[in-house]
């Protein structure tokens, strides 16, 4: 299992090789012809692994810069979704939902255009906070509860340096960049904070309990170092 995210796009007509790409906007794209199996796919990944985590490292520290304009692609807990833009005349809240495959913001459409991206951007930055805390209780709460333990508070930040953080008092704190994730990803960050309420270090009876709720948590944790870039809110 890679330690990384990818795209598979299917070449057309004739080809005889697959073929990978690496950009700070997109991340891992690898281009297969229609005949390869995603067997051989996969098989090709994991020998070219090596090389895409070193240039993977190239794009970690740059920052993907979102113009909230029409067809963009978002993230919500890992899954890609195309944003739309539609315009109302009714000049209150701005809408935001998920219709299939895409996030679909309704705003002002009489606001001037050099305003509406940022219009967008607020609503949007608005319904990711909102959605990402009602979905992240509902994991602590989950968890809390297996582990038998009792959390003070939970917050969504705006945060670069952590994912996670558990006070001494059990306020816990998610860095809100999370609401981009995997789900599983997010759980293994959800589960570690919520360990540190059993056990106020990182030693082997802390990392045992992680492993006993995350068997995959080294390869979740390695997940966010490599893939960190691609989580832009």
């Amino acid at each position: 299992m890679p330690s990384f995210a990818y795209k598979v796009i299917r070449k057309k007509g004739f080809s005889a090789n697959a073929s990978i790409s690496i950009s700070g906007d997109k991340g891992v794209v690898v281009r297969a012809p229609f005949w390869m199996s995603m067997g051989m796919i996969e098989g090709f990944i994991r020998e070219k692994s090596s090389w895409i985590e070193k240039n993977l490292y190239r794009f970690n520290t740059k920052k993907i810069t979102n113009r909230y304009t029409e067809g963009e692609s978002q993230l919500f807990f890992g899954e890609e979704y195309i944003l739309t833009i539609s315009k109302s005349e009714n000049p209150g809240k701005n809408r935001v939902e998920i219709i299939e495959n895409k996030i679909r913001v309704e705003i002002n459409g009489m606001l001037p255009a050099e305003k509406q991206s940022e219009k967008i951007k607020e609503a949007l930055l608005y319904w990711y906070l909102e959605k990402g805390i009602e979905i992240i209780t509902q994991k602590v709460n989950y968890f809390s509860n297996e582990m038998r333990v009792n959390y003070k508070r939970i917050n969504l930040k705006n945060v670069t340096s952590i994912w996670g953080s558990c006070s001494p008092s059990n306020c816990l704190s998610f860095n809100r960049k999370l609401v981009m994730a995997p789900h599983e990803v997010v759980d293994y960050v959800v589960i570690h904070e919520v360990a540190h309420m059993r056990h106020r270090n990182h030693g082997p009876n802390f990392w045992k309990l992680v492993e006993s709720f995350d068997s995959q948590y080294k390869y979740h944790r390695k997940w966010l170092k490599l893939n960190h870039h691609l989580l832009s809110i």
